[in-house]
């Protein structure tokens, strides 16, 4: 046998066995009729979940700019603009649009983090392309079944970025080609050879979540601008465009560079089962982190009406938000508008209640302290308040 063609062999070999190729094949594989009742159910429920969330932040600054700068550079008409209605490219409107959903912190948990930001991308291409609803909703369920074993694969989302400092939303690279590259006739190669292009170039860092610094827009664009990236790769593919296909664990690929050795690829490729099921929605406008404790906060708040007596604790200036993007992350904020309002919607966005004084008087009686019966980052909580006249009531762990 030629030594070339062998060396050629052994190559493609090594490429089609790789998470990329497998990923493009699994994504290319999946059909409607594949998909369980409670699955489809599931991916419908965070469909109307994600457009609610989308419509309760219309008019948000971030979005606004990324509204104006799409009108400003144009584009061919493919998809929708959520909101003003006009058209862009798939691209344009996967980026905008994705600000949109994850701009109040308000979408879903699952597929690896918030994987309902995976949606605009993937509608965006399914108007572009003329896609089935059946077809829409089948890369949706694949965008979380993806998202979340890439998540498994380094031991979660938080370990992520505490461990390896990068935020899990890289996984946008892997799972969203996929998604995106299926409904545009992509072939498993294809869909490899974007993922690679994606996924070597895309790993938004901690800051834009880190506890001690003010959030920006640009939190925002986390998985919406690897969403952009992802069609773009796509199109190129489909045009004869190469990217390392093992980027998962070539030489200096992400398990080495990036996750030193830790990721796990049997979890990646085991297609078995659907995490669709885990998907979780929240019940209030904050951070999954808050939402056992300010639910836990209301539920005393709504029984009684005296002001709160409690000791102050020094705090970050992530908890006195000026802006929405800090103050769905902002523990003290939460707390004080749940005591203040009784609720946490998206009107507590409302920038005028940034500066509502007795939210600022809260925020130095406010003491905010991990539970020795709940694990690090549960997402129920415990709550306790002391009335001014000396009255307490409090919610047991859970």
């Amino acid at each position: 046998m030629d030594r070339r063609k062998l060396v050629h062999d052994q190559l493609d070999s090594k490429y089609e066995s790789s998470v990329a190729y497998q990923y493009g094949r699994y994504g290319n594989e999946l059909s409607y009729d594949d998909l369980p009742d409670d699955v489809v159910h599931q991916a419908k429920r965070s469909l109307l979940d994600t457009l609610a969330v989308s419509i309760a932040a219309l008019g948000a600054a971030g979005w606004e700019a990324a509204e104006n700068m799409v009108k400003e550079i144009g584009g061919k008409e493919e998809a929708t603009v959520w909101g003003p209605g006009h058209r862009t490219n798939a691209a344009n409107a996967a980026l905008v649009n994705g600000i949109l959903v994850r701009h109040l912190d308000y979408n879903d948990t699952g597929g690896g983090g918030h994987n309902s930001e995976a949606i605009p991308g993937i509608l965006a291409v399914a108007e572009r392309e003329g896609s089935t609803p059946e077809e829409f909703l089948t890369s949706v369920v694949l965008s979380y079944e993806l998202g979340a074993r890439v998540k498994g694969a380094t031991g979660g989302f938080f370990k992520t970025s505490e461990v390896y400092g990068v935020m899990g939303d890289y996984r946008a690279g892997l799972s969203m080609p996929p998604s995106v590259g299926r409904l545009m006739g992509l072939s498993d190669a294809e869909i490899a050879n974007a993922i690679g292009a994606t996924a070597c170039r895309n790993f938004p860092l901690p800051i834009l979540d880190g506890d001690h610094e003010e959030y920006h827009n640009a939190k925002n664009l986390r998985f919406s601008s690897i969403s952009y990236d992802s069609i773009l790769s796509c199109i190129l593919a489909q045009n004869g465009f190469t990217g390392p296909i093992n980027v998962v664990e070539g030489f200096r690929g992400i398990d080495e560079a990036v996750m030193d050795g830790d990721m796990n690829y049997d979890s990646m490729v085991r297609f078995d089962g659907w995490k669709m099921r885990d998907v979780a929605h929240k019940l209030l406008c904050v951070n999954h982190s808050s939402q056992g404790h300010v639910l836990a906060t209301l539920s005393i708040v709504r029984e009684h009406t005296e002001p709160v007596e409690s000791p102050s604790q020094w705090r970050s200036n992530v908890d006195v938000p000026r802006n929405e993007e800090t103050a769905n992350h902002s523990t003290h904020y939460a707390t004080a508008h749940a005591i203040k309002y009784r609720s946490m919607g998206p009107e507590s966005h409302d920038p005028e209640r940034f500066d509502d004084p007795v939210i600022l008087d809260l925020y130095d009686k406010i003491s905010v302290e991990p539970h020795p019966d709940l694990p690090e980052h549960s997402r129920v909580g415990v709550s306790e308040i002391t009335t001014t006249d000396g009255t307490t009531g409090s919610t047991p762990p859970g």
